[in-house]
């Protein structure tokens, strides 16, 4: 029997070259497909946390711009140099007013990591925030200059899948009328 030299086959060690590349190249595109995983989850989470973060400073500020004036006996206010306990905000506002009444009050507070704002006594309070964030912080801190008030608010929002990622948003926003 005679043996050809041209014959179509693979020698042991042209398979383990291939193998070897085959196994680089594909953990090559697994590492991209992770990066790009990893960036997208991120990228989600800050979108999110932004979007929350910025509709509680937009009611928020709603509600205080066309308040009456801050109810200060059950709210939570502070200056920066002492922050704690500083998780409520009460408005009195004539806008919505049930009759009789001439005035409510509106409850803006932080409670379990969500912000909450409850208008009216017999009104279950309303979550300003989703479910897929956590507000670590609230703060709200009162001003006032001869007849005008104002109030800073200081949130954090962070996903509630405890990623690395977070936001910190400071607001003043003053009262339009007394």
């Amino acid at each position: 029997m005679k043996q050809n030299k041209n014959s179509a086959g693979y020698t042991l060690i042209e398979m383990i070259i291939y193998v070897a590349l085959v196994g680089i190249i594909t953990l090559f595109i697994y590492g991209i497909i992770l990066f790009v995983y990893s960036n997208n989850k991120q990228t989600v989470n800050l979108v999110k946390i932004n979007s929350n973060a910025y509709s509680v400073m937009e009611r928020i500020r709603y509600e205080v711009e066309n308040s009456n004036y801050i109810y200060l006996p059950t709210s939570s206010t502070a200056n920066y140099d002492y922050k704690t306990g500083v998780d409520q905000l009460s408005l009195a506002t004539g806008i919505g007013v049930s009759s009789p009444e001439d005035i409510a009050f509106v409850d803006i507070y932080l409670e379990n990591g969500a912000v909450f704002i409850k208008k009216e006594e017999s009104v279950l309070p309303i979550a300003l925030t989703s479910s897929g964030v956590v507000v670590s912080d609230l703060s709200f801190f009162y001003y006032k200059n001869d007849s005008r008030e104002s109030v800073t608010i200081d949130i954090t929002i962070e996903p509630k899948n405890n990623s690395n990622s977070s936001i910190n948003l400071i607001s003043t926003i003053a009262l339009r009328s007394l």
